[in-house]
């Protein structure tokens, strides 16, 4: 039963995600593709799919709703991961795939890089080793995982009260925040209770999610210094560490409530926006052919982030939007390119969205 749970997992969190993040390297520059990209464009369309199903199915279906939201996002996850092989497969045969590759071959480094590696892996190690035997309960949990329970074992998205049971109206303020919908979701498809699977079993999916993103971060702003690209890494995981300097830092989030949805939007959301403006904005890291042929994936997976923004929590909503026009406007002077706003604010179309949404719903 434990190996079948296993399997469940890594079908569900790992190779799935890894199948639908096929999808937008069609078009994204070549020295952008490799097997982190993938995993985290996986993610980075998953989750807006659970937004896209999970609420109208709050919104429309009283009863059984969670039930309803099961057999379309199933039904939807598994056409985009049939798509993401398809597309690839497709791309193989017309010879335009490249291979994707690690971003880099460790036969290559040298012997002081593969001892800084080394060690920003047993930092990694102690990490998830600490997230997962010294669990944190708080407060919150009370909300946020409850509510992940409740769901899964009534078929009810936020018609209960996760604090007494009792029945309630519609709560507009969480209902828009997904996250603990698509954890109830994975629950039920692996079978394991939600309190084991967020205290236990996401650290070691999304922690591992935001390094890789800091990874690109450090390729991005050291491509001339490869040789700093493992002291970067392993500066990152020291702030991830000593950095409990008080309740409210995104560390704390990021190592004690990782599951929630303020955490992953602190801590995977808004660098992976800052890592996609780096790389949409990036004239002398990409070959200009490349840059005319495949920005178009960048702004897309620009456009993904801002909607997963959205499955985390409201409050990143409006701050993504403002680091996205703010940079954008600044480059469009730099370049003295209007285009470069108008891109800007067709991907923040699902932040506009939401906050109508939100406040309609309110009202």
């Amino acid at each position: 039963m434990i190996v079948v749970k296993i399997v469940s997992i890594v079908l569900w969190m790992f190779v799935i995600p890894f199948c639908i993040g096929l999808i937008p390297m069609q078009w994204i520059p070549r020295e952008k593709k490799n097997i982190g990209v993938v995993f985290i464009a996986g993610y980075l369309i998953m989750l807006p799919l659970c937004w896209v199903v999970t609420v109208p199915a709050i919104l429309l279906v009283k009863y059984d709703s969670f039930l309803v939201m099961v057999r379309f996002f199933t039904v939807l996850i598994g056409i985009a991961a049939a798509a993401g092989i398809g597309l690839t497969a497709l791309a193989i045969k017309k010879k335009k795939w490249i291979s994707l590759k690690p971003a880099f071959l460790w036969k290559e480094i040298s012997i002081e890089e593969k001892i800084e590696w080394i060690l920003f892996l047993t930092l990694i190690a102690l990490q998830l080793y600490k997230a997962f035997t010294l669990t944190s309960f708080d407060g919150d949990d009370a909300e946020y995982v409850a509510q992940s329970l409740v769901t899964q074992q009534s078929n009810t998205m936020y018609l209960i009260k996760p604090y007494t049971g009792g029945t309630t109206s519609l709560d507009i303020r969480h209902s828009l925040a997904v996250l603990p919908i698509w954890i109830a979701y994975i629950g039920r498809m692996t079978g394991i209770h939600t309190t084991i699977l967020a205290h236990s079993v996401i650290p070691f999916v999304f922690i591992p999610l935001t390094y890789l993103v800091y990874f690109e971060i450090g390729k991005q702003l050291l491509h001339k210094k490869k040789d700093l690209l493992p002291p970067f890494m392993i500066f990152m995981a020291l702030l991830q560490i000593f950095g409990n300097v008080s309740i409210y830092t995104n560390e704390t989030f990021f190592l004690t409530r990782t599951w929630q949805g303020k955490s992953l939007a602190a801590n995977f959301v808004l660098p992976l926006i800052v890592c996609l403006l780096l790389w949409i904005f990036d004239k002398e890291n990409t070959k200009q052919a490349d840059k005319k042929e495949n920005t178009f994936g960048l702004w897309l997976l620009l456009w993904l982030a801002n909607m997963t923004a959205g499955v985390c929590t409201s409050m990143v909503v409006f701050l993504g939007a403002v680091m996205v026009a703010v940079i954008a406007f600044w480059m469009m002077i730099a370049e003295r390119k209007f285009s470069i706003l108008v891109k800007a604010g067709l991907v923040c179309i699902p932040n506009a969205a939401y906050m109508i949404l939100y406040l309609l719903l309110r009202i």
